[in-house]
């Protein structure tokens, strides 16, 4: 069986869905429709891969996902919350308190420590308190990165990056993980590590885990792929 099914944290009966959700970018020599009516369910627990070629609106749908971006039309429901009812304050306080973000090019502080990029998502909200700072380090030993605290970016492997932006998205203990192209930079042995920590963190806690990726071995570890080309879903697969 693929990995993180049948895990629930007790949310809304669908971690996300969105109904008929366009997305058009105007431009001078012609508009571009880079989402055209999409729809999809993800439950929670689901490990669910977003597939297709570039430009094929994979990306969009989870920036739009994220409360990132609005759509054109269309509705998205995420985490129970309608994203059109919400304003940018009430979008930003949703993905700080129940989104952890995982990025391609990891979007480390350069002239942070490993400790201090990992406590970036809470310091805004709840401060620099003994109990946070022990939230962080259980985050960092979680990946295995206990003995690299003090060092910068730059001193850290590829995987070792990755594996601080895993720790930072698990920080707020979030109840979904939005991954874009998460080991696109990743030899094979770093990707498999980064897959073996994420998917194992998530199934422990229960979370909702949403990537796009180019690699089918990283969509065939993911309990469904949902594949797009040129902003429709084309088809979709669950595994037994």
């Amino acid at each position: 069986m693929a990995e993180g099914q049948n895990q629930n944290r007790g949310v809304a009966q669908n971690t996300v869905r969105t109904e008929a959700v366009m997305k058009v970018y105007a431009r001078t020599d012609g508009d571009v429709r880079a989402l055209d009516g999409v729809s999809v369910q993800v439950a929670p627990g689901e490990t669910v891969a977003i597939t297709g070629p570039s430009g094929s609106g994979k990306s969009t749908l989870l920036s739009l996902i994220a409360g990132l971006d609005r759509p054109t039309s269309g509705e998205l429901v995420v985490l129970g919350q309608r994203l059109g009812d919400l304003n940018e304050d009430g979008l930003a306080d949703l993905r700080r308190r129940h989104m952890g973000f995982v990025f391609q090019n990891y979007h480390l502080i350069p002239t942070l420590t490993v400790w201090e990029n990992v406590m970036l998502p809470l310091v805004p909200q709840q401060g620099n308190s003994l109990g946070l700072k022990s939230r962080a380090l259980h985050c960092i030993e979680r990946v295995g990165l206990q003995k690299r605290i003090r060092h910068l970016p730059g001193e850290l492997s590829g995987g070792e990056q990755q594996r601080v932006g895993l720790a930072r998205a698990l920080v707020t203990d979030p109840t979904l993980i939005l991954a874009d192209e998460p080991t696109g930079n990743l030899d094979a042995e770093s990707a498999g590590v980064i897959l073996d920590l994420l998917f194992g963190l998530a199934r422990d806690g229960g979370r909702t885990v949403l990537l796009t990726t180019h690699d089918r071995a990283v969509a065939g570890r993911c309990g469904r792929e949902i594949r797009m080309r040129d902003g429709r879903v084309e088809t979709g697969r669950q595994e037994p």
